[in-house]
C-alpha cells in the first residue's frame, strides 16, 4: 500500500481550530458506524460511510467491488478516543493506535481513509500508511 501524506487534512490542521461539539460527534459517528458494519461484516454498510474517491481507489486498487473489498482490508474493530474536526476535514484517533480521515461532503461527514498508522513524530511531519484512502 502506498504512504499517503493526506495533504488536504494535514494543511487544514494548521489551518483552524477546533470544530463544534455537533461536528465532532458526527464525524465519530460515522467512523463508528464503519467499524461496527466491519464487525458484522456488512461490506455494504461500511461502504456507505466512505468518500465516493475512497470507494472508487479501493475498487481499483482491489479490483473487487467495495462491499468485498473493504472485508478484506483486515481492520479490527476500534473505538474512537478523540475527533478534532477542522473546517471540512477531521482526524479520528481509535484504539490500537489507528487513525481515520474525513471530509465533509453534500451528504455529510464521509470517510477518505482508514485504518492509518504513523511511524514516529507528529503526524504533520510524516506521512500516514493507510489500508484505504482517496
Amino acid at each position: 500500500m502506498p504512504r499517503a501524506a493526506l495533504p488536504l487534512a494535514l494543511a487544514a490542521v494548521a489551518l483552524a481550530g477546533c470544530g463544534t461539539g455537533d461536528d465532532r460527534a458526527q464525524v465519530s459517528a460515522t467512523t463508528q458506524r464503519f467499524y461496527a458494519a466491519l464487525a458484522r461484516h456488512d461490506g455494504a454498510g461500511a461502504c456507505a460511510q466512505l468518500s465516493q474517491e475512497t470507494i472508487k481507489s479501493l475498487e481499483q486498487q482491489e479490483s473487487k467491488p467495495c462491499r468485498i473489498a473493504v472485508r478484506e482490508l483486515g481492520l479490527r474493530p476500534a473505538r474512537v478516543t478523540r475527533a478534532r474536526v477542522y473546517i471540512t476535514n477531521a482526524i479520528v484517533d481509535l484504539t490500537g493506535d489507528e487513525h481515520a480521515f474525513l471530509g465533509r461532503e453534500p451528504d455529510g461527514w464521509k470517510l477518505s481513509a482508514v485504518g492509518c498508522r504513523f511511524d514516529q513524530g507528529k503526524p504533520r511531519d510524516r506521512p500516514a500508511d493507510c489500508e484505504a484512502e482517496d
